[in-house]
């Protein structure tokens, strides 16, 4: 086995072995990288409100074994709805010949929160008549909304192994933890891994940490919103003495009433 580095000088031919090397290379290593990720958003797809447009940046996502990447921002208008509207990156597979599979990647807005296999939930939203659209949250909690606020705890993030809540519920929820009083190194520990992250967090850490924190086991079936009624529970009772993380010590007491 040997790896071609193809070496362009002057007054050399330009033979198509270089120019493949310079193709597999980056192609190979994304597919090796993510090998062991679940379909899904894997990095970026920022979204920002401009007027009566919501504004999709750059990013990449996998299905069936494809990685593809979006690598212009998109735009998409958005109007008034009283029921529950999804932003959603919608993908189809093209063979145009012998030499040529296309992969086209568009966002589309679209009622209800049905997904199709080639569908992937970017975030959602609920806006009423005459309300605008909100992008920023005030804090962990604020980012459940229902209305007029973009939710993004069901977006369609993948994860190793599997399936993952979107990054920036995660972060926002280290965010907080970082900014209790009281806490101990485990949650400071898992916050810091959190924000360290440069895609989604593996679920099955994400998992275990929470179902430690709020005593209650989380199962494997949990959804988005599941999680983060968890989630919430335990920023709701991080730092006090009744929340100690169970395991911390090396003995557990049991008091008989």
């Amino acid at each position: 086995m040997q790896n071609l580095y193809p070496v362009f000088e002057r007054n050399r031919i330009l033979k198509k072995e270089m120019l493949s090397a310079i193709r597999d290379y980056p192609v190979w290593r994304a597919k090796l990288e993510y090998e062991e990720y679940g379909d899904g958003i894997l990095q970026g797809f920022p979204v920002k409100v401009e007027e009566r447009h919501i504004v999709i940046g750059p990013g990449m996502v996998k299905w069936n074994g494809f990685i593809g990447l979006m690598t212009e921002a998109e735009m998409v208008q958005y109007q008034p709805s009283e029921e529950v509207t999804v932003l959603k990156l919608r993908l189809e597979r093209e063979v145009l010949s012998p030499d040529f599979i296309a992969y086209k990647m568009e966002p589309v807005l679209e009622a209800g929160t049905l997904l199709a296999e080639n569908e992937f939930e970017i975030c959602r939203y609920k806006l009423q008549s005459g309300a605008e659209l909100r992008e920023n949250h005030k804090n962990f909690v604020d980012m459940g909304t229902e209305f007029d606020t973009l939710n993004y705890i069901n977006a369609s993030w993948g994860g190793l192994n599997g399936k993952a809540l979107a990054p920036m519920v995660t972060r926002r929820f280290a965010k907080e933890i970082l900014e209790t009083d009281g806490v101990y190194p485990e949650d400071i520990s898992f916050a810091y891994f959190c924000m360290s992250q440069p895609g989604a967090v593996p679920m099955e850490i994400l998992r275990d940490y929470i179902s430690r924190r709020s005593r209650k086991e989380v199962p494997s079936s949990a959804s988005g919103t599941e999680l983060f009624e968890v989630m919430c529970a335990v920023l709701g009772n991080i730092g006090q003495a009744d929340a100690e993380m169970p395991g911390r010590h090396g003995r557990r007491r049991i008091i008989v009433d």
